[in-house]
């Protein structure tokens, strides 16, 4: 009795689960290239920082646009529900690619590497 279990569920699992190969990641390829451990935990932390105000912080999106005025209720709801789908789905590629392009270039920005150009 008296112990503290902590445990992480769902999304948070899955971010610290990233913050981990984040840091171990940083560490390991920064050990190869002679950089310092301690700076590259603190790069790996704000590499998860930026990462999580990049998926979480997403600003809310507005569209305003004029509908047809000869729409059933049922058209309507439809017309509205395929209009906020082809939003969010957007929205979804937008920040896949922005993560991918970020965590792609992640040990050249953190690290004394630079990838060399194929």
């Amino acid at each position: 009795m008296g112990k503290v279990i902590h445990a992480a569920f769902g999304a948070e699992r899955e971010w610290e689960q990233t913050h981990t190969k984040t840091v171990d990641g940083l560490v390991t390829i920064g050990t190869l290239f002679g950089d310092d451990a301690t700076l590259m935990r603190a790069k790996a932390d704000r590499v998860y920082q930026v990462l999580r105000e990049i998926v979480e912080d997403v600003p809310s999106l507005q569209i305003t646009t004029r509908l047809p005025e000869n729409l059933s209720e049922e058209q309507l709801e439809q017309m509205t529900a395929a209009l906020k789908d082809a939003a969010l789905k957007g929205i979804e590629v937008a920040m896949t690619h922005s993560v991918s392009v970020l965590m792609g270039s992640i040990y050249d920005l953190c690290t004394s590497k630079l990838q060399q150009e194929a």
